[in-house]
């Protein structure tokens, strides 16, 4: 069932509608005997979205806020609604009215600065803008220092010595100790 049918058959429950129900169907009644005619009377808006909401009667606390869709109305969603016409509607979760309120307008303030307040302004600002400037200098020649040093021709490459190390340390030490051997049998032999 449809949102629009939903409240047809409300309407039909209330005697609101001119329209009875027919096994489950809304259908027009054209007989004289029980056709009730009731003009409803609607107020409508529009949200600064473009959303087109209206209420039976007039826009008041209480009563139910409905969105118009393709598919019929249906209650408007929780939370707060702002108008074209400046006005503020909120509503609950079963799309009732609780507080209708106009937007406030910001005032825009106009301040005239004096030659006074400008002065002062760019006094308190200079030696922020000096020591801007200051590291801006700085930067530049940090700058041109590695352009320098970039355009440099790259130096003796340094390779690991550390294993041609240990292997001279190796043979040192073993040669050290062929000699000690060698004195050792010298001496035996005397």
């Amino acid at each position: 069932m449809t949102a629009q049918e939903a409240l047809g058959k409300i309407r039909v429950m209330l005697g609101l509608n001119e329209v009875e129900l027919s096994e489950g169907n809304t259908t027009k009644d054209t007989s004289a005997e029980t056709k009730k005619t009731t003009n409803l009377e609607f107020a409508s808006t529009t949200l600064v979205d473009g959303t087109i909401v209206k209420t039976e009667g007039e826009f008041e606390v209480g009563k139910q806020l409905f969105v118009e869709t393709e598919e019929g109305d249906i209650p408007a969603p929780e939370g707060s609604h702002e108008t074209t016409e400046g006005l503020i509607i909120s509503v609950d979760a079963e799309g009732v009215i609780t507080s209708i309120d106009e937007v406030v307008a910001e005032e825009e303030v106009e301040a005239e600065l004096s030659d006074d307040i400008v002065n002062q302004l760019v006094n308190a600002l200079k030696p922020s803008l000096d020591k801007i400037d200051e590291l801006s200098n700085q930067v530049n020649k940090l700058k041109g220092e590695f352009m320098e040093f970039k355009d440099e021709p790259a130096g003796k490459k340094v390779f690991n010595n550390l294993n041609e190390y240990t292997t001279r340390e190796n043979d040192l030490m073993n040669g050290r100790v062929a000699k000690l051997v060698e004195l050792r049998r010298q001496n035996k032999n005397k």
